[in-house]
């Protein structure tokens, strides 16, 4: 896959669009944002469309599912112009480092969502998808630590994003975050999205927040995307058609890794110790 690198994150270059990445990039810093739009950063395969989902239907007030795609508003896919365009409020997403978000998030003090996941099954999955993205792809799963550590590791090093996210937290306190791990929300679906709708401060109540969090369950999201809207740069994507919902477990790192890589896996995210984490492997 052709990647492209800036300030030392590698992303695939399909996300270029009418602009060098490196000057996409500048323009996302320069985008003009409104005090109530919202911004999703995760850090990729760690529920960033289970999130997005669940933040799109306290916004509109309702368990429906929005058309789109979370890629139609993932700002290092899309042209700043699309994304300047869309209407207020904005739950716009990324996986960049938060050194590229938009310099109104800081100014304005625009509300974040910040969802992050056990790195056991967030390699497991970026493992699977990855696979699914390069068709002739030799990568193995015994392999696949390797690659993930790597600090080029396509769409950026876990640890350094991770690392990277808590000191944009740390640094600038007067900007909202609204900091949830996956395995919360797996284990109190309906208590993280009244959590949420307290956080974005949109009015609720027990019923909606329990449908939308049947709604956004992991089957419901799964069959729901196969009728929503892609954005045009899918188009350049080299296979038919991408499938982001695999299995959506808690776990299931245990059915592909080595006690060896788990080992090494516990051993790298002591990197991570003394940050705001609470990281669970099972539930």
């Amino acid at each position: 896959m052709p990647v492209v690198e800036v300030e030392g994150l590698v992303l695939p270059k399909l996300f270029e669009n009418n602009r060098p990445m490196a000057e996409h990039i500048e323009c996302i810093r320069a985008l003009e944002l409104n005090d109530n739009d919202v911004l999703l950063c995760a850090y990729p395969k760690a529920g960033t469309h289970w999130m997005w989902e669940v933040g799109c239907m306290l916004l509109a007030g309702r368990p429906d599912y929005d058309k789109r795609t979370k890629e139609n508003v993932m700002m290092e896919a899309i042209e700043v112009e699309k994304l300047q365009a869309l209407p207020s409020p904005r739950l716009l997403n990324t996986h960049l480092y938060p050194s590229m978000l938009p310099r109104d998030v800081k100014n304005k003090k625009v509300k974040v969502i910040h969802v992050y996941r056990n790195v056991k099954d967030v390699m497991v999955s970026a493992y699977f998808h990855m696979n699914q993205m390069l068709e002739d792809s030799k990568s193995t799963v015994a392999e696949m630590d390797k690659t993930f550590l790597d600090e080029k590791c396509i769409g950026g090093n876990y640890f350094i994003y991770m690392k990277k996210m808590a000191e944009f937290r740390k640094e600038n306190p007067e900007v909202p975050v609204f900091n949830v791990s996956y395995e919360d929300m797996k284990e109190d679906p309906t208590g993280t999205v009244r959590r949420l709708a307290e956080f974005l401060g949109v009015p609720t109540s027990p019923e909606l927040c329990v449908q939308i969090a049947e709604a956004c369950s992991f089957q419901n999201m799964k069959i729901a995307d196969d009728t929503k809207q892609t954005p045009e740069w899918f188009e350049r994507i080299p296979i038919p058609k991408v499938k982001f919902y695999r299995k959506g477990e808690v776990g299931d790192w245990k059915n592909h890794l080595t006690v060896a890589q788990s080992e090494r896996l516990d051993a790298a995210v002591k990197e991570l110790d003394g940050l705001d984490y609470h990281f669970r492997y099972t539930l």
